[in-house]
């Protein structure tokens, strides 16, 4: 086990070693985003797996936003450590990345719902209405390929309903324009950060198990090696035996 999490910290200095460029970084990010599903270990968009369909309405722009930059990568990712990291290393690990996982995604969750509930705790006590409408809202039709993914989706549904007091309060003018785009800003980047998040953090866990695996292997090679060696040697049962006296 030591040697599994040697590797994925390993990997996790290694990648935060490096810098590259930063203004070509910001000109790359859009279509980063695009092709970190495609670049999981293990996880090929050809393969057939089960997923079920669920209908999502989402009002907002900024929660469409979310949905189409982060939530495919983020599946994704998910699959894989549900999967594949289970069919390359041990249970053991899996479920230690799978805790890691779970208290990232159920702590944005819950801080969603709490900043919420305070965003319509100040609309009521300014008498807004917050049961406001949308110009472009869509029903989108979302694949379900892992238990996890699911919990992504409800992040993405609850920053949408936050929006709705948080659109509230800026058109009644409570909050300014600079706190509306800041505090927008704010959760779109942490709730797709956090997409990202997960996805390194699959990486890494199926690299680094897929290492220990290769290195058992060695090991095993060697030492089947060194057992046919051993058999194939001469022994003092197969010396001639010469007649005494000669």
């Amino acid at each position: 086990m030591r040697r599994f999490w040697a590797l994925f910290e390993g990997r996790a200095r290694g990648a935060n070693g490096t810098l590259g460029d930063r203004h070509s970084g910001r000109r790359q990010m859009a279509q980063r985003q695009r092709n970190d599903s495609t670049h999981i270990p293990s996880v090929r968009q050809d393969n057939s797996r089960p997923f079920l369909t669920q209908k999502a309405l989402l009002n907002s722009l900024h929660a469409q936003q979310i949905f189409d930059r982060g939530y495919e990568m983020c599946a994704n990712a998910l699959f894989s450590l549900s999967v594949v990291l289970r069919f390359i290393g041990s249970e053991e690990q899996a479920q230690e990345v799978d805790a890691l996982v779970d208290t990232q995604i159920d702590q944005t969750l819950e801080e969603i719902r709490k900043e919420s509930l305070r965003l319509k705790e100040v609309a009521e006590g300014n008498g807004i209405e917050t049961a406001i409408g949308y110009t472009s809202a869509k029903t989108i039709d979302v694949q379900i390929t892992s238990p996890r993914s699911i919990k992504y989706l409800a992040i993405i549904r609850e920053f949408d309903a936050m929006m709705t007091h948080l659109d509230a309060l800026w058109l009644s003018c409570v909050i300014t324009d600079s706190q509306y785009a800041r505090g927008v800003y704010e959760w779109k980047r942490r709730i797709l950060r956090l997409a990202g998040q997960i996805r390194q953090i699959a990486t890494r866990a199926v690299l680094a198990a897929r290492r220990k695996e290769t290195a058992s292997e060695t090991v095993a090679n060697a030492s089947e090696g060194q057992v046919v060696e051993a058999e194939n040697s001469p022994t003092d049962h197969t010396r001639v035996k010469l007649p005494e006296g000669e």
